[in-house]
């Protein structure tokens, strides 16, 4: 049912997760932590979840989808790829310790850098 209401949620928007019950489509893990969160869209409308955005990328790495939007969470506002930037430390579900924070923060990794960062732990 989550996967269904998730499935026909606007590709535009941000995607709406359960938090406790939506689980990871990477990890398996239930994504609990809203500071942490990630998501991908994919173009056939198609929504994924991830606890952590080391997940997200390591998702697109072994799975390959046909991304139309990424989105990724700091707990109070959510980023499209384009948007985004990751600052690293506290630890996050998966031990990525990505933090996604607006582009243009000083120091901030871009989501190249993160994602590479990220997969190659």
């Amino acid at each position: 049912m989550i996967l269904a209401l998730l499935a026909c949620s606007d590709p535009d928007a941000p995607p709406s997760i359960a938090w406790d019950h939506a689980a990871c489509d990477q990890c398996g893990m239930l994504v609990g932590e809203p500071a942490s969160a990630a998501a991908i869209v994919e173009k056939d409308g198609a929504q994924r979840v991830f606890d952590d955005p080391g997940c997200l990328f390591q998702y697109v790495i072994d799975h390959h989808p046909s991304v139309a939007k990424m989105w990724f969470f700091d707990g109070t506002t959510w980023y499209r790829e384009n948007e985004v930037a990751f600052t690293t430390g506290n630890t996050t579900p998966m031990a990525s310790g990505l933090h996604a924070v607006p582009s243009g923060t000083p120091g901030a990794l871009t989501v190249g850098e993160a994602s590479s960062r990220a997969v190659t732990k």
